[in-house]
């Protein structure tokens, strides 16, 4: 709770996904909204406030403000081509309000945006450092440069990709990142300063970007899953997929609007 107040008070949107567990935030719902999605109300308790005391070290810190927030409870069923399913149940806490606006179906599908900072982590991680292969920095400010050098190389390659992507009017996640990777590397030598007359040659930047949409595309709208352990992986073999979401209720207890006497 004390996250999500500080984060929104810099002016963010947020939609976060919180657990299930009846416990995991102190939420009460104060109304049902007609998308299904509810108007919590965010209380901290004595209990809450003393264990942020010590780990804030800050005995004499103030409760919280009671804040009012959605929740978004939803559950997605997932169907393989062979008869499997599974559904899973998720909540997202968020500051927009407005279920005109925002409905909560919406909300539910936008969550599975999140995934894309994972995919950035793994072209970080895999496609331009390479499987398994650790830095080579011997000190921590050599590691610390070489992890910015990585960074920039994935942001270039992947302004690069959206770039093109912006000229022809195409979605970016359709172009394969670790194909327009191999199109740059290339070009890096070839675009360096001159050492004694400091010029660097003019950059193709329209037939880098012709080189970068000629190549084959990732497929739009596919769905797949496979399994997430070494030991599914053995069995399991990756299958078309289908989604579904619906909008639940919550369980939670209600919110007293009683006013005190």
């Amino acid at each position: 709770m004390d996250r999500f107040l500080r984060f929104s008070a810099r002016g963010a949107d947020l939609a976060w996904r919180i657990k299930n567990g009846a416990k995991s935030v102190p939420l009460k719902t104060v109304r049902t909204l007609p998308d299904g999605s509810e108007l919590v109300m965010l209380h901290e308790s004595d209990g809450m406030r003393a264990r942020r005391r010590r780990e804030t070290g800050d005995r004499h810190a103030e409760r919280l403000p009671d804040t009012i927030a959605r929740l978004v409870t939803f559950t997605v069923t997932t169907a393989t081509r062979g008869g499997r399913t599974k559904t899973t149940r998720m909540r997202v806490l968020t500051t927009l309000l407005d279920h005109q606006a925002y409905p909560a179906r919406e909300i539910a599908v936008l969550y599975a945006e999140r995934w894309q900072i994972e995919i950035a982590f793994l072209h970080l991680k895999k496609t331009v450092r390479g499987p398994r292969r650790p830095l080579r920095g011997q000190s921590p400010d050599l590691a610390r440069q070489e992890a910015w050098a990585l960074l920039l190389s994935c942001n270039i390659t992947a302004t690069a990709a959206a770039r093109a992507a912006g000229t022809a009017g195409i979605d970016p996640g359709l172009i394969p990142f670790t194909a327009v990777l191999g199109l740059i590397r290339p070009h890096v030598a070839a675009e360096a300063r001159c050492q004694h007359c400091g010029h660097r040659p003019d950059a193709p930047l329209a037939s880098r970007n012709a080189a970068i949409l000629a190549l084959p595309r990732h497929r739009q709208g596919r769905q797949r899953t496979s399994g997430r352990t070494a030991a599914e992986r053995r069995t399991r073999h990756t299958e078309e997929v289908t989604y579904t979401i619906d909008i639940t209720k919550s369980n939670l207890p209600k919110w007293d609007t009683t006013p005190e006497t």
